[in-house]
């Protein structure tokens, strides 16, 4: 399979929908888009759509995904080993 591909911020993200695991914070109607780099230059970042999403999203949906998207393993502001103090 092909992933989507999109280019923000200097680099080029691949898109796939990632297994909704307890931690994620997805309901059942939802799944988690998660953005990683080709080059592994940055962190991936993820967000949770409604299921299904990743099928029909054209160039625009993509990239407003991404936009709404945060970096996993650190806080809000993509900060590593930062936790903001209102996460569990």
């Amino acid at each position: 399979m092909k992933w989507k591909t999109l280019e923000a911020d200097g680099c080029t993200w691949e898109v796939r929908s990632v297994v909704n695991s307890p931690d994620t914070g997805a309901a059942p109607d939802e799944e988690v888009l998660e953005f990683t780099t080709q080059s592994a230059n940055m962190p991936p970042r993820r967000v949770v759509v409604r299921a299904g999403s990743l099928e029909v999203m054209d160039e625009t949906a993509l990239r407003s995904a991404y936009l709404r998207a945060r970096p996993i393993g650190g806080d809000h502001y993509g900060r590593p080993g930062k936790r903001m103090s209102d996460a569990g």
